[in-house]
């Protein structure tokens, strides 16, 4: 006698299901693993713009200094992960804004020290040929060492005569040496512009030490450092008097 099939004995032959394919026990699951962003190559992202901020002060350096250690720490961290993070791009963002800003801060500092000491030299030479014009009593080239608006108080006429009666005093001896004491607050004007506070030292023959006066000199554009005033040497005209 033939066995019957039934629903709790199923053939091969008359079973719908098992013809069906298989399908997977994770069906619908993503193969996938879960890839964490790394949180420090972020980090270094946000301090290589924060770098930004050393253009107004040295002191926000320290931006893009932690910024390219941060952003050399992720990267590790991302190549060592083994897969589970990810994220390199922010690092290498992060190191690529904090070593072109620090480099371009760096580079725009060393432009201005070299005109800084462009400018200073300028100041030293210009004291020491207003020196060697006054001593040498060659005052026609030493007025022209002044800016218009010093000459527009002051005339070559009374400028000389006015040098003259300095270095001969009869209670003062005559000036031997003037110069430019090394130091000078600078400041940008308008158009190119520049100013500068300083002091000189002022020799006299036969006595020791000097006399420290005010001086203040202009830069207009791309010309020459000149002398705009020397206010012990040529005080301000009081009401009712004249220098031209």
């Amino acid at each position: 006698m033939s066995q019957i099939n039934s629903p709790q004995n199923p053939t091969p032959d008359n079973d719908a299901f098992l013809h069906l394919h298989r399908m997977s026990t994770t069906a619908g699951v993503s193969s996938e693993d879960y890839v964490a962003v790394n949180v420090t190559s972020v980090i270094a992202v946000l301090f290589g713009l924060a770098s930004l901020l050393a253009v107004f002060n040295n002191i926000m350096l320290v931006f893009p200094v932690v910024g390219v250690i941060l952003s050399i720490a992720a990267i590790r961290q991302v190549s060592n992960s083994n897969g589970t993070q990810t994220g390199k791009g922010f690092a290498i963002l992060g190191l690529v804004l904090s070593g072109v800003i620090t480099a371009g801060i760096f580079s725009i500092q060393a432009v201005q020290d070299y005109q800084r000491r462009t400018d200073e030299q300028a100041l030293n030479d210009l004291c020491d040929k207003y020196s060697d014009y006054v001593t040498q009593e060659k005052y026609d080239q030493a007025y022209d060492l002044f800016d218009s608006d010093f000459k527009n108080r002051v005339s070559k006429e009374a400028f000389t005569a006015h040098l003259i009666t300095l270095q001969h005093r009869p209670d003062v001896p005559p000036m031997t040496k003037i110069a430019w004491n090394g130091m000078a607050d600078f400041h940008s004007g308008d158009n190119g512009a520049m100013s500068a506070d300083a002091v000189i030292k002022v020799s006299y023959k036969g006595m020791t030490g000097d006399d420290r006066e005010p001086a203040h000199f202009h830069k207009a554009g791309d010309g020459p450092w000149l002398i705009d005033d020397l206010s012990d040497q040529f005080p301000p005209i009081k009401s009712g008097q004249s220098q031209q």
